[in-house]
């Protein structure tokens, strides 16, 4: 071959490698537009230059990607159809593309609603994505000569129109990914501060620890916690549920307060002072300069149902949310939010936790990492001993009975609803597989607490650090015939609350008297030296209903309060150290009352956990004349919120326990 013929080959290459580019870039930006209009809808972006940089940087974003899947598609096409003229495989490559571009974003978004909680290895969910398939690629066959004809039309103007997007939307792209944040850097006003690191192990009971006694599972980074540090004994939590309870901890507030009393989409808490936006505006208490908005750095790292959009994570300045999908997301860069929504990084994240399943915690320590030069507050969700319970292989290992055979591998929700409504008995060793597997996961959790303490101790920061480890709730094992959470047990209120600060809190104290999860916001600002959390503006919402706990651990006082209070959608609760009460909402008022103690309604539960620590004997109505003392203190507390009674609305989990308690017979009302 001559140099001439030679030239004019590489020409016609280049040329059909640069048509393939652009064909798939064209696809990449009409996707990108679609997928941008999807995450648009998350509201991230500010004002519409705001919104008009996200999408452009989408299609920018996308863009590029298919034009490098083009490239290579091309390349493959080329030889496997070089039969082919080239417009005809440059079409063809623009369909492919398209098409499945087109297949992802249907397929993403309608697992909600196609085989949902079904695994993607399932014969159904296959055939559904098939059809998906076929549909991506059916619209994207009608929709390229349609591009095509578009793109000729626009001529060379229009590709310098679609070249400033890519331009345009690259450079908002790159404005918001670089740059290093100033927050938390050390200053005269944080320098003698420490940083403050919360994990919340969601539904993890205080019996399966060793802190508490427990010889059956090894968690032996907590029990280094508790010898560093404070270890309460009887620590109870303001609801036996996520949202409201985390609503309490991050508040200080009881949950008619902080006003997050009920879990569905659409629910977010009102306006309130949670403990990072504090950290952001707190008085110090010996007289020095306020603190500012850059002088902590807050991160969240959640794994299950706490998300941005439930109003929990106000005031932090970075989270990651694993059960959404989000990578780690800075709030201030609104491309950095925007994109968190893309179909493109869901599936990255998601496809990350498939090969790291403990993503959140490793997420977490390379966080930590880079900013042990920054004054921070790391809020820290695992999830390993809620439903499922699904433990790594080696935690399961350790637990489990080999020679079991029943049908229970893993414990989901679907087998709680199955037990629940009698479609399955549950048996002897499915009761022993069940808790096996819950304790596995305790296992599981206190490995990754245990690798955030190590991370503090390489990066020499264990002396200066607070770190706080406790629960939303506790759990039914089976207990009272009743399994997971939201109920008014013990199993369900006692969780457990372990802090420790070298130095500056005793090591291996242990405190008795009861003490409740409102309690930690304002020993955390005493700890620190900081003026608890206060918003006039808000009258009563603004109060804080916890009260410092370092009188307690000191020994200045016996106890920090007399009673710990509870609700859920359906009852609420009053306990001292010794006696419990347990009332439906109606049963506060006279009328209610009156009903009760005819039998009507749900009947009341009465329980002395001194000699029934499990409360498996209900005194009520046996001695109803001694608890109108527990009646009438809970009614106090219950009309000083400034949420009323009737407002905390039952959850479709509420009526789910409805109908739980009438099977088990303890529904006295005679008209149902």
């Amino acid at each position: 071959m001559n140099s001439s013929s030679h030239s004019e080959g590489t020409a016609a290459s280049n040329a059909g490698a640069m048509a393939r580019i652009g064909a798939g870039a064209l696809a990449g930006s009409v996707l990108g537009l679609v997928d941008g209009v999807l995450a648009a809808r998350n509201g991230a972006w500010e004002g519409m230059l705001g919104l008009l940089g996200c999408l452009t940087g989408a299609m920018a974003l996308y863009a590029l990607l298919a034009g490098l899947a083009a490239l290579v598609l091309g390349w493959v096409l080329d030889r496997v159809l070089s039969a082919r003229d080239q417009a005809t495989r440059l079409r063809l490559t623009l369909t492919v593309v398209l098409g499945l571009g087109l297949f992802l974003e249907i397929y993403w978004w309608t697992r909600p609603l196609v085989y949902y909680g079904v695994p993607a290895t399932d014969p159904r969910r296959l055939a559904a994505a098939g059809v998906m398939a076929l549909v991506g690629l059916g619209l994207a066959w009608f929709a390229t000569p349609l591009l095509v004809c578009a793109r000729n039309r626009a001529g060379h103007a229009g590709a310098l129109l679609m070249a400033l997007v890519w331009i345009g939307g690259g450079a908002f792209v790159l404005n918001g990914t670089l740059g290093a944040s100033d927050l938390g850097r050390i200053n005269d006003r944080n320098r003698d501060l420490p940083n403050v690191v919360l994990i919340v192990v969601d539904a993890l009971r205080d019996d399966v620890l060793e802190p508490y006694g427990s010889e059956d599972v090894e968690t032996p980074h907590l029990a280094r916690l508790a010898e560093q540090g404070v270890t309460f004994e009887n620590a109870l939590v303001q609801a036996p549920f996520t949202w409201s309870s985390f609503g309490s901890i991050l508040t200080g507030k009881y949950p008619r307060r902080h006003g997050l009393v009920k879990m569905m989409p659409g629910v977010r808490m009102r306006a309130n002072v949670t403990f990072p936006q504090h950290l952001k505006q707190a008085v110090r208490l010996d007289g020095g300069e306020s603190l500012t908005e850059e002088d902590y750095f807050c991160a969240a790292f959640m794994t299950g149902t706490v998300t941005r959009g439930s109003g929990l994570l106000r005031g932090f300045d970075t989270y990651f949310e694993a059960l959404m999908g989000h990578e780690l997301v800075d709030v201030h860069s609104s491309w950095s939010r925007f994109r968190s929504d893309l179909m493109l990084f869901l599936v990255k994240n998601k496809l990350g936790q498939k090969f790291d399943p403990t993503l959140v915690t490793t997420t977490t320590v390379d966080w930590l990492g880079k900013h042990a030069d920054r004054r921070f507050f790391a809020f820290v969700h695992l999830y390993s001993t809620h439903t499922p319970y699904d433990p790594l292989p080696e935690f399961r290992d350790k637990y489990v009975d080999e020679d079991y055979d029943g049908p229970i591998h893993s414990f989901y929700a679907d087998h709680r609803y199955a037990i629940e409504s009698g479609d399955y008995e549950v048996t002897d060793p499915d009761r022993v597989r069940i808790r096996d597997l819950y304790e596995a996961g305790t296992d599981q959790a206190d490995a990754m607490i245990g690798r955030v303490l190590d991370e503090l101790e390489r990066l020499g920061l264990t002396d200066n650090t607070l770190v706080v480890v406790t629960s939303d709730h506790g759990e039914e094992l089976g207990e009272h015939d009743l399994w997971e959470h939201n109920f008014m047990y013990q199993t369900n209120l006692r969780v457990p609350l372990v802090i420790s600060w070298p130095g500056h809190l005793p090591a291996g104290k242990r405190v008795t008297p009861l003490v409740e999860s409102i309690d930690l916001v304002p020993t955390l600002c005493q700890a620190m030296g900081l003026a608890g959390p206060s918003d006039p503006e808000a009258a009563e919402r603004g109060l804080v209903d916890g009260v410092n706990l370092l009188p307690l651990v000191r020994g200045e006082v016996s106890s920090a309060k007399e009673y710990s209070f509870a609700e859920n959608g359906r009852f609420v609760s009053i306990q001292s150290a010794t006696r419990k009460l347990i009332l439906a909402r109606a049963s506060l008022t006279e009328e209610g009352w009156a009903e009760a103690l005819a039998g009507k309604g749900d009947p009341p539960r009465y329980f002395n956990l001194a000699d029934d620590p499990k409360e498996e004997q209900n005194l009520f109505p046996q001695q109803a004349s001694e608890v109108e003392d527990l009646r009438t203190a809970l009614k106090a507390w219950s009309d000083s919120l400034p949420i009323p009674l009737h407002d905390f609305v039952e959850s479709h989990r509420d009526q789910e326990q409805r109908d739980i308690f009438k099977g088990l017979g303890y529904s006295g009302d005679d008209d149902e």
